[in-house]
């Protein structure tokens, strides 16, 4: 019992820390704030607030997942592909290659997939 409220703890905690970036998409000039960089291309601009709304899909997802153990696999599953995938993609930048806000996102995320294996490890103990 303990457990499952903990692991739900967490994937509320990672759920947020998906559904905060999702402001871009209803403010772009705020990727700034979030990502340190400027951006004037409506090409990008529009590519930014969409990632925008598919983080924040992934963050609803696992904010539900929390109060629905049905879901859980598939919304933890995608937040780790999604985490994942922005942690290799940075890797393969290069740390010379991006801002300090950027690093920062990527430093957070591999904190979230710390915390949803934490979780995953609690469910799978739990059942």
């Amino acid at each position: 019992m303990l457990g499952d409220t903990i692991a739900a703890t967490l994937l509320i905690g990672v759920g947020v820390v998906h559904v905060l970036p999702g402001v871009v998409a209803l403010s772009p000039r705020r990727a700034s704030t979030v990502y340190g960089t400027t951006v004037d291309d409506p090409d990008l601009i529009l590519l930014l607030r969409h990632r925008a709304i598919v983080l924040a899909l992934i963050g609803v997802g696992l904010i539900i997942g929390a109060f629905t153990p049905s879901v859980r696999p598939v919304v933890v599953g995608a937040a780790l592909i999604s985490l994942v995938s922005f942690i290799g993609l940075t890797v393969l930048a290069g740390p010379g290659g991006l801002n300090a806000e950027t690093r920062r996102v990527a430093w957070i995320d591999v904190g979230a997939v710390g915390l949803l294996v934490i979780a995953s490890c609690l469910l799978i103990a739990a059942h």
